[in-house]
């Protein structure tokens, strides 16, 4: 039995997804394809479109077997952290064959060299990524220099389209995942054989609409104009598979769509007292802490993040931080969970049914606990004393707070009341 996995954010599920699930089948042969998903929160920091459980069922309906739940911790994190969290959960199931992942370069060999070099962090790396920080550069950009250098080093004899190519693999979004899923897959030494799929017709930050397939980002920004079902399907009946098209529709102005500046009121809570900030908050410093102070809490939550943005502070990371403000993910709690192995459990968010042989292979082979009902969350630790309990349930609270967090959202938005976790339904298909 062989099987294929994503990791996935699918906000919302649509045909580009679909095209690489497929792709990834025929290529990999595989009989399973799991999804290891963010939950109600992705990693630039803001709520999803709608929540998990519908996107996994979006999923579900359209290939997928099994959808699993990112924790919330590295489904809001750096690129390290979305990517080393996915990568050591997917290991620890003892059971995927295949790392498929969507780049807008396909060459593998480039990828395993650029991957190389930030798991060594050879000396140019270091050397550019240094300088370029001390120039004032955000991180990202910063390490896009370092790479991009690093790499030109490293040939001996470069012809044009390597040039190209090496600008293009550093720069896009997808493709530093790409990178850092390769990374974590070396770090780790993986058995896992990553497979990429060269993404096809839309870029990540696309915002048109084509009529086929659209970015994720392009829908949601469609989606934010839209009045009625019926325009709903009108615009976006030819970029998603319609039965992931008709849970938004059934749901529209009901459970989504849910915009970022809905946290606006938990973020103005929070600073009422600025005595109270905490000083230890997950990726914060104090110039950071003193940034947020001076910002002009009278407006909405995406003009604020705008009015904080810097040459060295990129929006995403304002994000991040505001969020693990809002929930209370500390420093702390990060080297935590590092020190104690990282991946901790694996949450089932949907199924299907005639996937039930790869759950129970998964459960034969796992290292980590596999959840299916989550009020049981402590019984299942019984059976793997290896495991550090403090640290998987401080993971599994700030999974739930985020849930709730989301929840209340949602209810602030159209006033409807979302299950927690203890009691939603998975979607089984």
């Amino acid at each position: 039995m062989k099987t294929l996995a994503v990791i996935s954010e699918y906000n919302p599920f649509h045909n580009g997804h679909l095209y690489m699930l497929d792709k990834a089948k025929e290529l990999t042969g595989a009989d399973y394809a799991i999804s290891l998903m963010s939950g109600n929160f992705t990693q630039r920091g803001i709520p999803a479109i709608c929540d998990k459980h519908k996107r996994a069922h979006m999923s579900v309906i359209s290939g997928i077997d099994l959808c699993l739940e990112l924790p919330f911790v590295y489904a809001s994190g750096s690129a390290y952290d979305f990517a080393n969290g996915a990568i050591n959960i997917l290991n620890s199931l003892n059971t995927v064959d295949y790392l498929c992942f969507g780049a807008e370069c396909d060459d593998i060999d480039l990828f395993n060299k650029a991957a190389e070099i930030i798991t060594n962090e050879t000396v140019k790396y270091k050397e550019v990524l240094r300088e370029s920080l001390k120039s004032g550069n955000s991180y990202p950009c910063a390490r896009q220099a370092a790479i991009t250098q690093s790499l030109n080093y490293s040939f001996d004899n470069k012809k044009d389209s390597d040039y190209e190519k090496i600008s293009e693999i550093t720069s896009r979004p997808n493709n530093i995942l790409a990178l850092e899923y390769l990374a974590a897959l070396k770090r780790t030494n993986s058995e896992i054989k990553p497979v990429i799929i060269k993404r096809k017709t839309a870029n990540y930050a696309d915002e048109a609409i084509n009529n086929s397939i659209s970015s994720a980002n392009a829908i949601r920004k469609a989606v934010a104009n839209i009045n009625t079902k019926e325009e709903m399907i009108k615009i976006l009946e030819n970029d998603m598979p319609r039965e992931s098209l008709d849970l938004l529709v059934e749901n529209f102005k009901i459970e989504f769509p849910v915009s970022p500046n809905a946290l606006m009121p938990f973020l103005q809570s929070k600073l009422l007292n600025p005595g109270m900030l905490p000083d230890d908050i997950c990726d914060i410093n104090e110039a950071f802490t003193n940034k947020i102070l001076k910002a002009n809490l009278y407006s909405d939550y995406e003009g604020f993040i705008k009015s904080m943005k810097s040459k060295d502070i990129t929006e995403t990371r304002i994000n991040r931080v505001i969020l693990h403000l809002i929930t209370g993910y500390s420093n702390k709690d990060r080297k935590l969970f590092y020190d104690n192995k990282t991946a901790f459990y694996a949450g089932i968010l949907a199924f299907k049914k005639s996937s039930s042989n790869l759950i129970k292979e998964i459960n034969n082979k796992s290292v980590i606990p596999v959840i299916t009902k989550k009020s049981d969350f402590n019984k299942y630790f019984e059976n793997y004393p290896e495991i550090s309990f403090a640290a998987a349930k401080r993971m599994w609270e700030l999974d739930l707070t985020a849930s709730n967090l989301y929840g209340s959202l949602l209810y602030n938005s159209f006033g409807t009341e979302l299950t927690n976790d203890y009691v939603t339904n998975i979607p089984i298909v």
